[in-house]
């Protein structure tokens, strides 16, 4: 074992974990609209703040991907992030960070509706790599306090964007950590 792995503590995940409590300092999570130079017009993404978010401040960011028959509310509506984030925050088991929940179909009508594996769609999730690199991360980095470097930036997903995640994340070990 490095000494890395012997510092880490293992953690279980406490009771109420993706429940809303009241009695905490919560982040704040709202919609953007960044232009996409891939796709020529406006995309849409959700952007959680944690607590106490200070542009004094510089944030690590997590750019979280959702499955294929989703958008950039799937997380929002179904996860609950900004509900698990604001617990873990409470509890001090997390460092604060933004996340990012983008719409990992890349197309000009980038809602999912009609036939999810239509070509044009499953060819969108490959797209969405140059919207990330060349549109959101910009966007992002230029109007959130966030570092920039490999080792504060993280990609993860669900099921489609799992994949995205590794594809992306796997492929560009220059750009994340």
């Amino acid at each position: 074992m490095n000494e890395s792995q012997q510092n880490y503590k293992m953690q279980m995940v406490p009771s109420g974990y993706d429940k809303e409590r009241e009695d905490i300092v919560q982040g704040e999570i709202h919609t953007i609209e960044y232009p996409s130079t891939t796709l020529g017009n406006s995309r849409k993404a959700r952007v959680y703040t944690p607590p106490g978010y200070s542009d004094r401040q510089e944030y690590s960011v997590l750019y979280l991907l959702h499955g294929i028959g989703g958008d950039e509310n799937e997380w929002y509506t179904h996860g609950k992030p900004q509900i698990i984030l604001d617990n873990l925050y409470a509890d001090q088991m997390l460092k604060p960070m933004i996340v990012v929940l983008p719409n990992g179909r890349a197309m000009l009508n980038d809602r999912a509706e009609g036939d999810i594996f239509a070509p044009d769609k499953v060819q969108a999730f490959e797209t969405f790599e140059s919207d990330l690199f060349h549109d959101l991360i910009p966007y992002i980095e230029a109007n959130y306090s966030v570092r920039t470097d490999r080792m504060h930036r993280a990609i993860a997903g669900l099921s489609m964007g799992g994949g995205q995640s590794l594809n992306i994340g796997l492929n560009n070990l220059d750009r994340f950590a």
